[in-house]
């Protein structure tokens, strides 16, 4: 009888399981309408060449706009990563405020620098599906006039017409900033949206700057050099609405709420230079955990490898979609003690991109099968 009375429990509780499983594929009508979009995670390894790094950001540009890709996500400290907080700040761009009001659809001028940005891309976008950061075709040392990261950022978006996310830039502060941000010594971390006409759309100041200090391990105090920003951001793009963020922000699950419940946020960006002992414990964890509870897309464009004697990124570029499955992810380091594969200064082959759909719909569907958005704002409680 007990035999009994637990098979009838377990056929009515099996449907539900299954209702629960099936709800990853949400159940989406097919339709010819449906806006799903390709985009482009990029891994770099940068370090204090900026010649370098920005080919190496043309390198990925061109793989993006050849694997059909309508945005290009980069990481954090995507143009420099130098040896010494003194050097990241005399690296650092014009404020981008300044940038900004002087960001127009003009075609930007050529260079020798630029002409080989171009050839980068172009040779890029022909090229098979194997992505080589070594290939022979592809200029690797060049040396010419750079006008700012984002200018350049700029001008491989004009020549891709992609649209980019620059997820980490070091920008000046102006005198109509914030704080103590007007000193010569004090810089901001900033995202900036580019559109495929080299416009700049819209900026972000990183809020949560990492001052962290794990012994034996890691020791960064971001505010040395950097001032927190004050103004949460979300934008319009190709792929849909972006909340804008940067690598220690994603600690803070609150500032995702506001992006979403007041912002409209559809994708989260979240570019990092994430330390490998972070990375090994939190990493996946805590954009996983943004993705579910925000239902949203998350981006997270990684550093990986080793920029300098002193620093040394985790990698694993990556997307969840709004139910927490992981899309793309372009590996990195799996353990602390880990000196690297092929190449002594990377686990994994670097540049490179991966790329996923995003797929509105999606984030349409979880949110009414699950609206706790919703329940959120009708939420009664005090303590």
């Amino acid at each position: 009888a007990m035999y009994g009375y637990l098979s009838t429990i377990y056929v009515l509780l099996l449907p539900l399981y299954y209702m629960d499983k099936a709800t990853t594929a949400m159940s989406i009508p097919t339709s010819t309408t449906r806006a799903i979009s390709r985009i482009a995670i990029a891994q770099l390894r940068s370090t204090r060449n900026k010649h370098t790094n920005l080919i190496n950001i043309a390198k990925t540009a061109g793989w993006a706009k050849r694997d059909g890709a309508k945005m290009l996500f980069l990481p954090e400290c995507l143009g420099f990563i130098g040896d010494s907080a003194e050097q990241t700040v005399l690296n650092a761009d014009p404020s981008i405020e300044v940038q900004m009001k002087n960001s127009n659809d003009d075609v930007l001028p050529m260079n020798s620098f630029r002409e080989a940005l171009a050839a980068t891309i172009e040779s890029c976008s022909q090229s098979d599906d194997e992505q080589q950061s070594d290939d022979n075709n592809i200029i690797n040392e060049v040396e010419g006039p750079i006008e700012s990261i984002v200018a350049e950022l700029r001008f491989i978006a004009q020549q891709s017409k992609l649209w980019i996310s620059g997820g980490g830039v070091h920008t000046a502060a102006t005198s109509t900033t914030a704080g103590d941000a007007t000193s010569p010594s004090k810089i901001y971390n900033t995202h900036v949206i580019i559109d495929e006409k080299g416009k700049i759309t819209s900026f972000y100041h990183k809020i949560h700057l990492f001052d962290v200090s794990i012994p034996g391990k890691v020791n960064l105090k971001e505010s040395n050099t950097t001032a927190p920003g004050q103004t949460l951001v979300v934008c319009d793009s190709p792929i849909g609405k972006l909340a804008l963020t940067i690598c220690y922000d994603m600690r803070f699950p609150e500032m995702y709420v506001e992006l979403v419940q007041r912002g409209g946020a559809k994708v989260i960006l979240i570019p990092s230079a994430f330390t490998v002992p972070t990375g090994i414990a939190h990493w996946h964890a805590l954009l996983r955990a943004r993705a579910i509870e925000s239902q949203c897309y998350v981006i997270a464009a990684a550093q990986v490898g080793r920029h300098n004697e002193k620093r040394k990124s985790y990698g694993h570029s990556l997307a969840y979609d709004p139910w927490g499955e992981l899309l793309a992810d372009a590996g990195g380091y799996e353990n602390d003690s880990q000196d690297g594969g092929g190449d002594e200064l990377s686990p994994v082959n670097v540049p490179s991109i991966v790329t996923c759909d995003i797929d509105l719909d999606l984030v349409q569907s979880v949110r009414e099968r699950m609206p706790i958005q919703q329940h959120r704002e009708s939420s009664d409680f005090t303590f």
